[in-house]
């Protein structure tokens, strides 16, 4: 006798509810981009790199904003966004 076939695991979208491969053509795609990237990064690999890219950006953006500098702070010291009162003097 034959083995009994086993029955085959299918991965559903989280957000649509259709297979991850027929997400881009559902009515949510752009709702689904961020479930496909978290779990079938294989199969959109070009999301994937979109959403390195948008995080890059932020990371960048946020940086620029607390003035940090890409020098590594060369260029007058390390800024410090704390207030003067809130730390005890030393000594």
């Amino acid at each position: 006798m034959g083995e009994k076939p086993q029955p085959v695991k299918v991965l559903y979208c989280g957000v649509c509810s259709l297979p991850p491969e027929y997400c881009e053509f559902g009515p949510n795609f752009e709702k689904c981009k961020r479930w496909l990237v978290i779990n079938a990064p294989q199969l959109y690999p070009d999301l994937l790199k979109e959403a390195n890219d948008k995080d890059v950006e932020k990371v960048g953006e946020r940086l620029q904003s607390d003035g940090i500098t890409s020098a590594g702070g060369a260029e007058g010291g390390a800024t410090s966004t704390a207030p003067a009162g809130d730390n005890p003097p030393v000594g």
